[in-house]
């Protein structure tokens, strides 16, 4: 019976190709099996035939004698193609998801590592907010010795301001102007920011915040504290709600009085002790520049 028949296969099924003859006489030949359905042979069916052809179950003819059966690999569909197909997609797709995983990563590291460097940032100002007093380290004689002020940032007093607004503009000079404010814990203030033509050396500031922090009267205004960063020199005052000397006056006096007080803008306050070292403090004062009490 032909080998096609024993293993029920179709006709044409069986391919016989390079037949020869070895060294020890052996007749060697090459078997291509194909299946009577479809491309590829299943499972069931390869094991059918090995174990057909292993155990000798199909006789050549006589003259052949007996015959040795030497399998080679089978490869499934599923493995041949679609396996491979699949598998270089999963490791694509995981190629893909893995990156993009490591850029998130990497981004929210970078992103963790420069709020950490701010806090860290934050938190040395808070301790030491004259660290960078005068960079130039040109006109800074130290840490300045202060009496009740603190030190603000920037960001504090511009928050506390709604970034400098208008509206919260309750006076100007020729230093700057002077902003009404609020702060965190709800104390009212009033900012005077100098204005860029007006800002004096590191030494000068400093010396100014030191001579205000120790004035304690109670007919002057409290120094609350100061800002010096960014470029900025700003004085943070109590607030006075009820306007500045001069409005007053224009109110009380408005019967008799009409526009400015040339007279009092020219007039020079004088102090003067009977001590031993005689102290002389002048200053220009005008009516704008006095904040009644309540």
């Amino acid at each position: 019976m032909s080998l096609w028949l024993k293993l029920g296969l179709s006709l044409g099924s069986v391919f016989l190709t390079n037949p020869f003859i070895n060294m020890d006489d052996y007749l060697l030949v090459h078997v291509e099996l194909f299946p009577s359905a479809g491309m590829y042979f299943n499972r069931s069916e390869v094991q059918r035939i090995g174990f057909f052809l292993s155990n000798q179950t199909f006789k050549p003819p006589p003259k052949f004698g007996p015959y040795y059966f030497i399998a080679s690999p089978y490869t499934f569909p599923a493995e041949h193609g679609g396996t491979s197909i699949i598998s270089s997609r999963l490791m694509i797709l995981g190629v893909t998801v893995g990156c993009a995983f490591l850029v998130l990563l990497l981004t929210g590291l970078g992103v963790y590592a420069v709020q950490q460097k701010k806090r860290v940032e934050r938190a040395i100002e808070l301790i030491r907010p004259f660290a960078s007093w005068a960079p130039s380290n040109k006109d800074s004689c130290g840490i300045p010795q202060l009496k009740g002020a603190r030190w603000f940032s920037y960001d504090e007093l511009k928050k506390c301001t709604n970034d400098f607004a208008q509206s919260n503009e309750v006076g100007s000079g020729g230093y700057g102007k002077v902003y009404r404010g609020i702060l965190s814990c709800g104390q009212v203030v009033a900012i005077k920011r100098a204005q860029h033509g007006s800002i004096q050396g590191g030494l000068e500031f400093k010396t100014e915040i030191e001579l205000l922090s120790r004035v304690h009267h109670k007919n002057l205004v409290g120094l609350v504290g100061f800002c010096f960063e960014q470029g900025e020199q700003m004085l943070v005052y109590e607030f006075m709600s009820n306007g500045s000397l001069r409005a007053c006056l224009s109110v009380l006096f408005s019967d008799y009085l009409a526009g400015p007080f040339p007279e009092l803008d020219d007039q020079r306050g004088q102090l003067s002790s009977n001590t031993g070292n005689k102290l002389i403090l002048e200053s220009k004062f005008t009516a704008n520049k006095f904040i009644p009490t309540e």
